[in-house]
């Protein structure tokens, strides 16, 4: 027994000595080209690196530096991952019986390139598929079939990603830059949650983290998402629901929600991602949910917003108060632009607002002066007490179906249409002038023919163009139809 336990003392001895004379690092150069070609193989990618060793004390791990992998030349020429740094920790324990264990895999600096194609496809989306016997001209040898590795043998107990960025570029569209990503996940198990976090920036704004509880069923392949909240611009969100079929193509069934957070910084975020136009400002009180539902290669989002007395400031289109709700149907890929393939309806209400860069107040005031309207009296005709509309969204179009202003000289009401890419206006109003100014009109035929049931004249107009600045006209056809057509070219044409 005496001896047993001096030959184990010496032996632990002999390997403390061993430990402490090899280098810290050994170069396991001589590997890389063995290696490589086969997960070059198994990416179907050009994959390159720097550096790889091996640190036995004062941990085993393992360190690869200068990670590149190449890009699908029909996609680009930049490479489609690079890392500056690729740490490997080991156990000790399984490590001296010759088994490989991972415990925890760190990724420094990583920068993922994505490019997406007008119809929906991304460039990773031939990564790992064996080309054909036409794309080879070998009779590739019939493997045996394997049962897939369990991805709770893959992923090791701890994961961190430092300091990536994500770039998306699709044709046609402005570049998206995701900086700062960090992403940190803790004791792995797939019999109880387990915490994590992800952070990531857009330029100008404040991080963006999502932080909560995962949950992971190894047979039947489900992410589950629990106590997560999203924090965006100093807002929280909850979020719900579950990733599956994590061992094909994922599918997603999530959704994120607040019922009442201040808007500007949403709206803030919306602008750096250039989704709204710069010069929008927007702030109050409102709602949203957002749920993301269906494959990840063909999701859809469908987004409510509850608009609780927006402020919106416009100088485009209009100033004012909103309240309304908005329903939308967002398709997440294909190749369908998303102006033509969304889909939604809304319901919206202004206050005391003006309307801007539209020259429907300069015709209102035209023929309010043919009717004998004082020019003192003329003001306050581009302000509104209330402006409504409904509309419902398909194919590229908004379809107005009810439009409603009142301001202090008129009523409009009228309905039409807005193409959505490039914006553009089709709008037909009536709009009848108040009782005190209609009162003042002469007795001609201009002032008798255009009246309704409350003796209010009714003059009838047009508005196309772009909403930054349309065109407003008389609506000829509707003047034709009451015969006074000739009479309103012609003073419009003097005008």
């Amino acid at each position: 027994m005496k001896k047993a336990l001096l030959v184990g003392a010496g032996l632990i001895a002999s390997l403390i000595a061993i430990l402490l004379l090899l280098p810290p690092l050994i170069n396991l150069g001589a590997y890389k080209a063995r290696y490589l070609p086969l997960v070059e193989e198994a990416l179907q990618r050009k994959v390159d690196a720097g550096e790889v060793r091996l640190r036995i004390i004062p941990t085993p791990s393992i360190r690869v530096s200068a990670l590149n992998v190449s890009d699908n030349p029909a996609f680009s020429k930049e490479p489609f991952f690079t890392a500056q740094q690729i740490r490997l920790r080991l156990k000790f324990g399984p490590l001296l019986r010759g088994q490989f264990q991972v415990e925890e895999f760190i990724l420094e600096k990583p920068v993922v390139n994505l490019v997406k194609q007008p119809d929906g496809t991304f460039n990773f989306a031939d990564m790992g598929k064996k080309k054909g016997k036409g794309e080879t001209g070998k009779k590739e040898p019939v493997a045996k079939t394997r049962e897939p590795v369990p991805l709770s043998e893959l992923i090791p107990v701890r994961v961190r990603i430092e300091d990536g960025d994500i770039s998306l570029r699709t044709k046609g569209q402005k570049p998206l830059k995701i900086q700062g990503v960090d992403v940190s996940l803790r004791d792995f198990s797939t019999d109880r949650p387990f915490p994590y976090r992800v952070a990531l920036s857009f330029p100008g704004l404040q991080p963006i983290a999502l932080e909560g509880l995962l949950s992971y069923q190894e047979s039947a392949a489900i992410l589950t998402l629990r106590e997560t909240r999203l924090k965006a611009q100093d807002i929280e969100f909850a979020v719900s629901g579950a990733v599956s079929d994590l061992k094909s193509v994922p599918h997603l069934n999530l959704t994120l929600g607040n019922d009442g957070f201040e808007s500007r910084p949403v709206f803030q975020l919306l602008s750096a991602a250039d989704i709204t136009p710069k010069e929008l400002e927007i702030s109050g009180p409102m709602g949203l949910t957002v749920a993301v539902k269906g494959p990840s290669n063909s999701a859809a989002s469908q987004v409510n917003a509850q608009l609780k007395g927006l402020k919106v400031n416009d100088p485009r289109a209009f100033n004012g108060t909103v309240t309304g709700e908005i329903r939308l149907n967002i398709p997440l890929g294909g190749e369908t632009p998303t102006t033509q393939s969304l889909r939604g309806n809304g319901k919206l209400a202004a206050r005391d607002g003006v309307l801007t860069n539209m020259d429907l107040i300069e015709k209102i005031q035209q023929i309010t002066g043919l009717i004998g309207v004082p020019k003192e009296q003329r003001s306050g005709a581009t302000t509104f007490n209330t402006l409504e509309t409904e509309f419902t969204l398909g194919s590229g179009i908004a379809d107005v179906q009810r439009l409603f202003l009142a301001s202090p000289l008129m009523e409009a009401r009228g309905s039409g249409k807005m193409i959505l890419a490039p914006p553009s206006l089709d709008l037909r109003i009536e709009a009848a002038l108040a009782p005190e100014i209609s009162a003042r009109a002469g007795s001609g035929k201009t002032a008798t023919f255009f009246k309704d049931d409350q003796g209010r004249i009714v003059v009838p107009l047009r508005i196309k163009g772009p909403p930054k600045r349309p065109s407003v006209n008389p609506d000829s056809e509707k003047l034709i139809k009451k015969g006074m057509g000739q009479l309103f070219e012609r003073f419009f044409k003097r005008k």
